[in-house]
């Protein structure tokens, strides 16, 4: 599956199941779910808003969406394929995006993938979304705008970026947390967690 691919899906998760898909994967409104999967997978927000919207005439929900514009073939090829996926099948395809590389068998998705009393899924979606928004907007921070940025998300270094000045004898590690709400708390692994003290400057002296 490409990228657009899995917005497209999405799209038609979110269509099929309207609310009952956005409690099953952890989010509390279609923006909350929107930003999240829109970011996590390098798009934006409106993208996996418009590709429900084009489903909707197909299923029953209070949407209209748009009845009076064709649907497209290679949303349809997508709907043929998927459109037959219970809730908790749908569910684990849409959250196994982020967790494993390949699905040899659309249906092999197994339920366990889904903890929708912890809500793994969406806070692991969240996360994603949050690393993808800073990638794209880091520049628009005045203090970092004249940065490279290097993706160290895959290398189990204890934070998620570095930020290269100009000078490249030093630079800054950058650990991306995401919230749901405007405040609230984060958690650190250990690991995380002693990178930072090790990294930690002494604003002291």
């Amino acid at each position: 599956m490409t990228l657009r691919d899995k917005r497209i899906v999405a799209g038609l998760y979110f269509s099929k199941f309207d609310q009952e898909g956005l409690a099953k994967l952890g989010f509390t409104s279609f923006k909350e779910a929107f930003n999240a999967l829109g970011y996590a997978l390098e798009g934006e927000p409106r993208s996996i808003r418009n590709y429900r919207d084009e489903f909707d005439p197909l299923f029953p929900n209070p949407r209209k969406g748009w009845e009076n514009r064709p649907r497209r073939k290679y949303c349809l090829e997508w709907m043929d394929r998927c459109g037959g996926l219970s809730l908790s099948e749908f569910s684990g395809l849409v959250t196994a995006f982020f967790e494993v590389p390949v699905l040899t068998d659309i249906r092999e998705v197994s339920d366990n993938l889904i903890d929708t009393e912890n809500a793994l899924a969406r806070r692991f979606i969240t996360g994603r979304a949050a690393e993808r928004y800073f990638q794209t907007r880091f520049r628009e921070i005045n203090c970092f705008g004249d940065f490279e940025l290097e993706d160290t998300t895959l290398q189990g270094c204890g934070y998620d970026f570095r930020l290269w000045p100009r000078s490249p004898e030093d630079f800054l590690a950058v650990e991306v947390k995401g919230l749901k709400d405007r405040r609230g708390s984060i958690s650190m692994t250990n690991k995380e967690f002693q990178t930072a003290k090790d990294y930690a400057i002494d604003l002291t002296s």
